[in-house]
């Protein structure tokens, strides 16, 4: 080979090695090749009278402003009142937020200033504006609920927001649609098994008859204070009538024949009649909530804007979120706050009430169960309505809420969901209502 021939052969292999090394380097250390997170700068503080605390995703609490943080993370806020002293109110980048509440949360997408005042416990709150509602602990398992009286008027979500883009996931207070609801109580928790039980008793010896006997929790391994599961709607609305006619007597009993309302339906294996049944709202006796019912008692946060959309007048949880969550359904620690699901209910159901009340002081009214409502499931329609009670005909009834079986999705406030009234599963339980 002449010499004209070594040197080409020499850079042509000179070439190739220099193309192998930048494979490597492109494509052989991949880990070499960082992507900087975008982050931002919150500054906070407090006035005089209490502090103000900071807590965001990797971030220790502190009172040490400013923080910085990555783009999509969620910061939480706890400001602390001197005694006799209170949270006056908030501000975010000027504007007020958050009412008086003594937590403020939200996901980071830009930089941004809080603030939050105090005032003594002398001077007389701000009377509020606009009717937003308003409940009450009666004392007694229940909370009463007077929702405003110029309803709930609906809107739409941005569905980007939402964790699909079913139309099952955006509730029942939809754009075009406005909901007055009456007043109602609702129980504070999931029905136990031991309650369940007690009444079950009694109604065999006094001529009911259901489809199932019910069990403990998950299988019938947990205790008596877990939620009754494996129970069909059917058993359901039959048991509230048992309830009520052995606490109040059976002229209060809700549920009745459809063509013969002194019926009072007492044998869930009466599937014709009980799929039928006619709910006589008037009666003050036990019974399924509404859609409807549900939802707003999942969501309500009255004048807190605090993860929250605006109805009309009041403030509902985002239906992405978690009954009584702060941040969306992905926000590990607040969902785990309000429910038992999949990622740490340890594969079974819990007793009633262990977990984080939401606004109005109801507990799991996401996860543990899943609970059953009274309504046929069906399409959400636009138009003004008082008290809903749901489709007028279908094959399965609206269940709410999420259980323990279930990701944290399948648990948020705005997720609906159905079941067969004859089919009875062990994550699915129910929560008593009843008139004023």
């Amino acid at each position: 080979m002449d010499k004209k021939g070594r040197t080409n052969r020499l850079l042509s292999r000179l070439a190739v090695g220099l193309m192998l090394a930048a494979m490597a380097l492109f494509t052989g250390c991949p880990n070499k090749i960082t992507v900087k997170p975008v982050t931002f700068e919150v500054t906070f503080s407090a006035g005089e009278h209490g502090t103000l605390k900071a807590k965001a995703d990797g971030i220790a609490e502190t009172e040490t402003s400013p923080i910085t943080i990555e783009q999509g993370k969620t910061v939480t806020f706890t400001a602390t009142a001197d005694s006799g002293y209170r949270v006056k109110g908030w501000t975010c980048d000027g504007e007020a937020v958050n009412g008086t509440n003594a937590f403020y949360s939200f996901t980071v997408t830009k930089g941004v200033e809080v603030k939050v005042s105090f005032e003594s416990n002398s001077v007389p709150p701000t009377p509020p504006s606009g009717d937003v509602g308003s409940f009450e602990d009666t004392g007694d398992g229940f909370i009463k609920i007077t929702p405003p009286a110029a309803g709930i008027t609906g809107m739409d979500p941005d569905p980007a927001s939402l964790p699909g883009t079913e139309d099952y996931w955006k509730g029942v207070f939809r754009a075009g649609r406005k909901v007055k609801l009456s007043p109602y109580k609702l129980g504070k928790t999931e029905v136990p098994y031991k309650l369940w039980k007690e009444v079950y008793e009694w109604a065999i010896g006094t001529g009911y008859q259901f489809a199932n006997a019910g069990v403990k929790g998950k299988d019938g391994s947990g205790s008596e204070e877990e939620p009754v599961t494996s129970i069909s709607w059917r058993d359901c609305i039959v048991w509230c009538n048992a309830y009520t006619q052995k606490i109040k007597g059976e002229g209060e009993c809700i549920y009745r024949k459809k063509d013969d309302h002194t019926v009072v339906l007492k044998n869930a294996n009466d599937t014709t009649a009980c799929d039928a049944a006619y709910a006589d709202m008037s009666k003050k006796g036990f019974r399924l909530l509404t859609e409807a019912e549900w939802e707003y008692a999942a969501r309500w946060q009255g004048r807190d804007s605090t993860n929250a959309e605006k109805y009309g007048e009041v403030w509902l949880t985002k239906l992405n979120s978690a009954s009584g969550a702060k941040a969306a359904w992905h926000n590990v620690d607040e969902t785990k706050a309000v429910a038992w699901y999949g990622a740490n209910s340890d594969n079974k159901t819990h007793p009633v009430g262990e977990k984080r009340s939401n606004a109005l002081g109801l507990h799991d009214m996401s996860g543990n169960v899943w609970e059953w409502c009274f309504d046929w499931y069906g399409n959400i329609e636009a138009g003004d309505g008082t008290d809903p009670q749901g489709a007028a005909s279908g094959t399965e009834r609206v269940m709410r809420g999420g259980g323990w079986f279930n990701s944290a999705e399948l648990c948020v406030v705005g997720g609906r969901n159905c079941y067969n009234p004859v089919s009875s599963i062990f994550n699915l339980g129910f929560r008593l209502a009843l008139r004023p």
